[in-house]
């Protein structure tokens, strides 16, 4: 094959691409909300008793919750999407995000039900994880299996920037409903429509999906017979199970890393009414997610040829160095009001999470095409497994009496511990990994499980 064909992106390629963009932004529309909200939120859905430090970490637990469920989703529909396809299950998922987005904008209030309202807003929430788990490992694998070789970290980094973009699209639009809204109106009906307007990228993407042709390596896998019986379950076999256990590990690290980030922004600009205004702290928060867009295509197409692992190692080190002095830039542009050096924060901010760029690639490139929609999907959402209750990390080491002496009742250190661990975790976990930059989709666990045929039952 040829260098031009190996790199050339297809009308199919991009249409996939543009499909899992969509579909991730959404993802990333509807859970960004929850943090961007949280101050709106913990008035709509907490009881008024117990510190404000307190009611602020259940609100950020409910985006915990939703976390915690994507290894449900990814495990349910990446199994069946190795089994009968990823088309298939496409617009199931799409559709189902954009259904519970809709629901959201309709939940009862605290001074409604009491109680009952927090419950069904954390039951929502984790439905939403389920469908995201879906969405992340059918069309994060069939986006991937449709890209040319030498342009799977480009692709994957462009899908992957779908999230933060999400994010911005998110903090613009509550900065625009806050900004004609009142922070009394906010609580009583603003928050509904910030959810309502989620479905607004839904129909353009089941639009493009009902008319993309099936993965490639899925049909040349079913032509050749190499459909598992049980996909999932595999993956829990020696030798397989050893690559799904880096993987989890690395997924963690960065999930500590990552929601480190984007959990606690919005409370550090705010510090509770002593930082940034609501409108002001929400576009530095989109500010900061749109340069991490950028980030993520560039790091993507920066490990086309710099390899994915030798080029995350070396971030981890400049995670551990430079985790601390972002966060207290941040910090201290909000305790001063200091537009200019919060702008400098987001970019520090912003830099902290560019490794999230490779990995649909690198995901793509650890697990077989017999499995690799549920390996990507799974692999992903474990880390959430230990990762997505960063909440109660940060709650720990804001109480460990070294890191409170610092920070007081200000959690702007506890967050930035927490990404430091998570950053050890990942360059740890890579230790244990192979570069897969150049490996073929098509050869990925042939050469150390035999072929699938002899391996596992086979499904006609």
């Amino acid at each position: 094959m040829s260098a031009q064909i190996e790199t050339k992106l297809g009308k199919d390629t991009r249409m996939a691409m543009m499909s899992q963009f969509l579909g991730f932004m959404l993802d990333a529309y509807d859970m960004a909300l929850v943090l961007i909200m949280a101050p709106i939120l913990v008035k709509v859905f907490t009881s008024p008793h117990g510190s404000a430090a307190w009611q602020y970490i259940t609100i950020i637990f409910t985006y915990s919750i939703t976390m915690a469920a994507r290894p449900v989703g990814s495990a349910i529909f990446g199994h069946y999407a190795d089994k009968i396809g990823r088309r298939a299950l496409l617009v199931f998922t799409i559709g189902g995000v954009g259904l519970i987005s809709l629901l959201s904008a309709f939940m009862p209030t605290q001074a409604m039900c009491g109680v009952w309202a927090y419950v069904i807003f954390c039951v929502l929430r984790f439905v939403m994880g389920v469908f995201f788990g879906g969405e992340y490992a059918v069309g994060h694998t069939f986006a991937i299996e449709h890209s040319p070789s030498k342009r799977r970290g480009l692709v994957g980094g462009f899908i992957q920037s779908g999230f933060p973009l999400g994010y911005v699209f998110a903090s613009v639009v509550f900065a625009l409903i806050s900004h004609f809204v009142s922070n009394g109106a906010m609580v009583q009906y603003g928050w509904r429509l910030a959810f309502m307007s989620g479905i607004m990228p839904v129909i353009l993407a089941l639009y493009i999906r009902k008319s993309l042709p099936e993965s490639p390596e899925y049909k040349k896998n079913k032509a050749m017979g190499k459909i598992e019986k049980a996909p999932f379950f595999s993956m829990f076999k020696p030798p397989a199970l050893w690559d799904f256990l880096q993987v989890f590990a690395f997924m963690t690290g960065l999930f500590l890393t990552d929601y480190s980030v984007y959990g606690f922004l919005p409370n550090i600009l705010t510090l509770g009414g002593r930082g940034f205004d609501t409108t002001t702290y929400s576009l530095i928060y989109g500010f900061a997610l749109f340069m991490a867009f950028l980030g993520y295509i560039f790091y993507g197409w920066l490990s086309d040829f710099w390899g994915r692992k030798r080029l995350t190692m070396n971030y981890c080190v400049f995670l551990v160095l430079f985790g601390v002095p972002s966060f207290y830039v941040l910090y201290h542009a909000a305790i001063s009001r200091n537009v200019g050096l919060a702008v400098v924060g987001a970019i520090m901010a912003a830099m902290l999470k560019l490794a999230w760029g490779v990995v649909p690639a690198y995901l793509a490139e650890r697990f077989p095409t017999r499995r690799r929609a549920v390996g990507v999907g799974f692999g992903y959402s474990s880390g959430a497994l230990l990762g997505a209750w960063f909440s109660v990390y940060v709650w720990w080491a804001h109480r460990i009496p070294a890191i409170a002496a610092i920070e007081k009742q200000d959690m702007w250190l506890s967050p930035a511990v927490v990404l430091t661990i998570g950053a050890a975790i990942t360059f740890a976990s890579l230790l244990f990994s192979p570069e897969t930059r150049k490996i073929e989709l098509s050869s990925v666990g042939v050469a150390t499980e035999g072929s699938p045929v002899v391996e596992v039952a086979i499904s006609r």
